[in-house]
């Protein structure tokens, strides 16, 4: 009966969204009240905890509405002071290939995003970045929230990894870990292992995560041109780029999640992915014809753009420069403010500084007014979806129903440990919180099935990533960004098929690694 119950929350999402085709807000407050109801007279909830949870994430979504009101910020001054239009000749002049410019875009920029942010961070930019060059909202949208499906998991400075497994980990003792297979670094009679080494064991699932991902960014650009364009848009030229660019990808996910550690994978996973992208087109694509249907039409402007190229692209360049300077360098007290505030400050900042750059500061308070104007409506969906997220994880819900899967899966735990992990992040709105949450169920079931357990939590740190991508938080960030509030059913629907087959993926390859390649893949004490 709690099983039921427990799933009934996400049957109503589901439904109200997906089914009926309902806006994300109606639904969500529908969902909330429904949540609270089962939560105090079903699951015997305090008043207390009921009031504080509920208050969390109305709080909680007034600073995700105030990140994605900054990006649309910056967004509303490229428009009106005509940036925007002279960054969509810069792009044409590398490639007029709509099909190259969304992986470059959503896949390469949007990883970079994720890397140094996080937090949706990719939703905000890189989707009406995509819209503006001239994809249409919707498929920026899909496009954006399918790429972030492989950058999330090493991303936010490793963050997601690091501060998902960390609180874990740093709990197990020595006599906890005597069933699970270990791997002692010094062997003397005068040294006893006392505890855990958390960061190498945090670097075997880094690896991990990494290898997973290696298959999923290979895929990634593929799946995303066959949803936006269908067969009909691959040619030669096209999969050779899509493989360049998702082989630099994957491949520095692996080497640098492997030996280095979780903070840079997806950092250098977007620069070198870029990298590679521009290397093919200025090699191979001197003499490439582009099909009218893949070619971006630039608009005819009645007066001529004078704007030099860098001072159009001066606020993304800042961008790029001052997130990853706030993220590493800022004071600890800034950033423990959380993701949404620091980031949404630091965009709010760099667009002040466009502005200026750009001549317009005089009309800063009407570009914020016309960003407020359209976003204002995601404020009550997310509020009323992470109150109801808080309150799922605190009456146990979700563990509830994870343990149910768990219970039911045997030898395929590893596989199911995927699904578990996009679960924890669909309610969530998150992949550290899914790690957070899911962790001490998957290390008492690897000690049941005898498991490498850096192998599971890999395998549910990349299924996490995968939740992103239909989690109804960030589909009604990214639709807020893009203007097509009220359409988050017809995005979840269009993403279905992606990430079912992305599931599939990553099933198969966390029990190849589970039962194959890396079985004894050790927890490291010192």
């Amino acid at each position: 009966m709690k099983l039921f119950l427990s799933l009934t929350p996400l049957l109503i999402i589901l439904i109200g969204i997906v089914g009926l085709k309902k806006p994300a807000k109606w639904v969500s407050i529908f969902a909330i009240i429904y949540t609270l109801i089962i939560s105090y007279f079903l699951f015997n909830l305090p008043n207390e905890i009921l009031f504080n949870q509920t208050k969390k994430g109305i709080v909680d979504g007034f600073k995700m509405v105030y990140m994605i009101w900054s990006a649309f910020l910056v967004l509303s001054m490229l428009i009106r002071t005509g940036a925007m239009n002279k960054i969509k000749e810069c792009i044409a002049n590398l490639t007029t290939d709509k099909r190259k410019q969304v992986i470059i875009i959503g896949f390469c920029f949007g990883g970079f995003l994720e890397g140094v942010a996080g937090a949706g961070t990719p939703a905000a930019i890189a989707a009406p970045f995509l819209m503006i060059l001239g994809i249409p909202a919707l498929d920026a949208a899909i496009a954006s929230l399918i790429f972030n499906g492989i950058a999330a998991s090493l991303g936010a400075a490793g963050f997601t990894t690091i501060g998902g497994f960390t609180p874990f980990l740093s709990s197990l003792g020595i006599n906890e870990l005597k069933n699970l297979m270990t791997y002692i670094p010094y062997v003397s009679n005068n040294i006893i292992p006392t505890s855990i080494n958390v960061h190498a064991t945090i670097l075997n699932i880094s690896m991990i995560t990494g290898l997973i991902h290696f298959w999923g960014a290979l895929i990634a650009p593929f799946v995303v041109l066959s949803v936006l364009w269908g067969k009909k848009c691959f040619d030669k030229d096209i999969c050779c780029f899509s493989l360049m660019v998702g082989f630099f990808y994957g491949i520095s996910l692996v080497i640098i999640g492997s030996f280095v550690g979780a903070e840079f994978p997806t950092i250098c996973a977007g620069i070198f992915s870029l990298f590679g992208a521009i290397f093919y087109i200025k090699i191979f694509n001197k003499k490439t014809i582009v099909k009218d249907l893949f070619k971006i039409t630039l608009e005819e402007k009645k007066e001529e753009n004078n704007m030099k190229p860098i001072t159009a692209v001066s606020t993304y360049l800042l961008l790029l420069i001052l997130l990853p300077l706030v993220r590493f360098f800022a004071p600890s007290w800034f950033l423990n403010l959380g993701f949404s505030i620091w980031i949404g400050t630091t965009i709010l900042f760099v667009c002040f500084l466009g502005s200026m750059i750009l001549k317009s500061t005089n009309n800063f308070l009407t570009y914020a007014k016309e960003a407020f104007h359209n976003v204002s409506g995601a404020l009550i969906a997310m509020s009323a979806l992470l109150s109801m997220a808080n309150l799922m994880k605190v009456t146990g819900m979700l563990n509830i129903i994870a343990t149910f899967l768990a219970i039911h899966t045997g030898i395929l735990y590893p596989g199911i440990a995927v699904f578990i992990g996009s679960l924890g992040s669909f309610v969530t709105g998150t992949t550290t919180g899914s790690n957070i949450m899911f962790a001490p169920m998957h290390y008492e079931a690897v000690k049941i099935l005898n498991l490498s357990l850096p192998t599971v939590f890999g395998a549910q740190n990349a299924g996490g990533a995968l939740g992103n991508m239909i989690c109804p938080n960030n589909v009604v960030a990214v639709c807020a960004t893009v203007n097509m509030q009220n359409s988050e059913g017809l995005v979840m629907r269009r993403v279905a098929k992606p990430i079912t087959f992305l599931w599939i993926v990553y099933i198969f390859l966390a029990l190849i690694y589970s039962y194959i390649l890396f079985p004894i893949l050790p927890v490291i004490l010192k």
